[in-house]
């Protein structure tokens, strides 16, 4: 029997679980506040109002999760349209001890955004949008927006004024969460990644206050009206990258707008792993991609590459597909560079060239073939070194092509990071240091459709494998697309930057009323959120299962 990664995982916890915590009370306590309490609250809001289960029009649709198997039930959620609201929200969470969950979009692969049996804070009605294109704060205008934007619309809005901002390519992904926990993106490689481009957030905290910070200076907010301001530059540091839901709830976020480029040009080809004829073309192609996808690779390239197992209707085996942008005309040396992947086998693959004028117009063609999956994800962030292995390439093709069960499947999905994102410094954002050295973030996906639900344990348990191996690979992990019930969380997601995460959590938020799984200062909760899982329906069973992998792991 083999306890190394569960003690790895108590050995580090050690050290952040030495507060007595006041366990968050839950409905059937005796601490639950009554129903007329509760309806009361419901009544006073200022702006917003609540949704109970009992109305089985509205409450599915708001706490329905993009990825169907995190949906979780929560006993109440506060639709808010202000800041008033969330504040209003916070205070009567905090009074009766409540378990807060904060929603955005419900574009979240890990549900931490939701749980059973908590009070939920839903974001998605606060959607302003301001465009300031004479703004002192950056040469080409900034943006202000609050956190239920989805980035299509955020997109669409910057169009109307000539400008483009760094955002999620996937159309449900919302503000807030993305930013905070780092935002890779098709266009980062030029304009660096979200964090970089994000000049100001406002947030309510957990004791009412609101601070409004930027990389100089936090501006607070006091209940009795009061205000300070002071130099501080840990807090921006640690909320740009350290996640969402753990230091307060952003109600507003500042970025940078920048000039569009010229052309978008979006370059599709598709490639076998294994023709109908058994010719093995993921060994020509993964050369190919290990001479070309490296530390040189110009700025202006960006995308995903992406690696399926599923059988064409050339009966090929399985696919290597690569979804690229180029900022900028194909006259280009910049365009040239990919020339020889351009022109690589041109008998043995399917191949799309299309030109846009606006990163809009690519960015519209971007269609989520299925709103609503069942997966579970892992992640690693990948250097070019590892290509040097063919055990990397390896492991990525027979992960794909062998199915976990009959009815599911594996994925690959491998986006473009470097470029602008290596001019800032490794510990200058509080992101893994890997986000600054790294070619790839890669993600995993181990999905199933409804006939594969009664195997999600099953599933859950084969993506602890894969993670395990898949983080060999990488050096870091984005917590954002990381797996659940990672070892040593806190070294994958944030590496040497945890130990000043977790100091500016406990000043900021000491009674750990902010909390989500795998979150900063989560640890200190390790016990509770064992006891009272929220995040999964199953989860109860997926945690007999992860003790059972490991112990019997040599």
């Amino acid at each position: 029997m083999n306890f190394h990664i569960l003690e790895a995982i108590v050995l580090f916890a050690i050290p952040y679980m030495g507060r007595a915590l006041t366990p968050f009370c839950y409905p059937g306590d005796p601490c639950f506040p009554k129903t007329t309490t509760i309806n009361a609250f419901a009544a006073s809001l200022p702006n917003g109002f609540v949704v109970f289960p009992a109305d089985t029009q509205t409450y599915p649709t708001v706490t329905r999760m993009r990825n169907l198997v995190r949906t979780s039930y929560p006993f109440a959620v506060v639709m808010a349209k202000s800041r008033e609201d969330v504040k209003d929200t916070l205070a009567f969470a905090s009074k009766y001890n409540l378990h807060l969950t904060v929603y955005g979009t419900g574009h979240d692969f890990n549900g931490r955004s939701t749980g059973n049996n908590t009070f939920q804070l839903n974001l998605s009605l606060m959607k302003d949008r301001v465009v300031d294109l004479n703004s002192w704060r950056h040469e080409n205008g900034t943006i202000s927006v609050g956190p239920g934007n989805t980035w299509i619309e955020v997109y669409r809005e910057v169009d109307k004024y000539g400008r483009v901002i760094v955002g999620g390519s996937t159309h449900t992904v919302g503000m807030a969460g993305y930013t905070l926990g780092g935002g890779h993106s098709p266009i980062c490689r030029y304009y660096g990644m979200a964090i970089d481009n994000l000049l100001e957030v406002e947030m309510v905290m957990a004791d009412g206050r609101i601070v409004t910070a930027t990389q100089e200076y936090v501006h607070t907010l006091y209940n009795n009206g009061s205000t300070s301001n002071v130099s501080d530059a840990n807090f921006f540091w640690a909320v740009a990258g350290g996640g969402g839901g753990t230091f307060g709830i952003s109600t507003r976020l500042l970025f940078k707008l920048h000039p569009p480029p010229e052309k978008v040009i979006k370059v599709i080809i598709i490639y076998p792993i294994y023709t109908f004829y058994k010719e093995d073309v993921f060994s020509q192609v993964s050369k190919k991609i290990e001479l070309l996808f490296t530390n040189n690779l110009p700025n202006e390239w960006g995308g995903y590459l992406l690696f399926d197992g599923t059988i064409d209707a050339y009966l090929s085996r399985g696919h290597v597909t690569f979804v690229l942008n180029h900022l900028g005309p194909n006259t280009t040396a910049s365009y040239e560079y990919l020339r020889e992947l351009i022109d690589f086998l041109p008998d043995k693959r399917y191949f799309s060239y299309e030109e846009y004028d606006t990163f809009l117009g690519y960015e519209e063609t971007i269609t989520e073939q299925y709103p609503y999956y069942l997966t579970f994800i892992f992640n690693s962030l990948i250097p070019t070194t590892s290509f040097t292995s063919t055990d990397f390439f390896e492991f990525v093709r027979s992960a794909v092509l062998s199915k976990p069960t009959e009815n599911s499947v594996v994925s690959f999905t491998a986006t473009l990071i470097g470029g602008k994102m290596r001019e800032i410094g490794s510990n200058d954002t509080s992101v893994h240091p890997g986000f600054r050295k790294t070619l790839f973030s890669m993600s995993g996906g181990v999905s199933f459709g409804e006939a594969g639900i009664p195997e999600a344990t099953t599933l859950f348990v084969k993506t602890m494998e894969l993670n395990d191996k898949f983080a060999q690979y990488g050096d870091g992990m984005y917590p954002n697309e990381a797996a659940q019930a990672t070892p040593d969380w806190q070294s994958h997601f944030w590496g040497s930057n945890y130990n000043r995460l977790y100091q500016v959590k406990l000043r900021e938020d000491p009674d750990d009323f902010f909390t989500c799984d795998q979150c900063v200062g989560s640890e200190a909760r390790l016990t509770s959120v064992a006891t009272k899982p929220a995040s999964f329906s199953l989860l109860p069973v997926i945690f007999f299962c992860i003790v059972s992998f490991y112990s019997k792991s040599d």
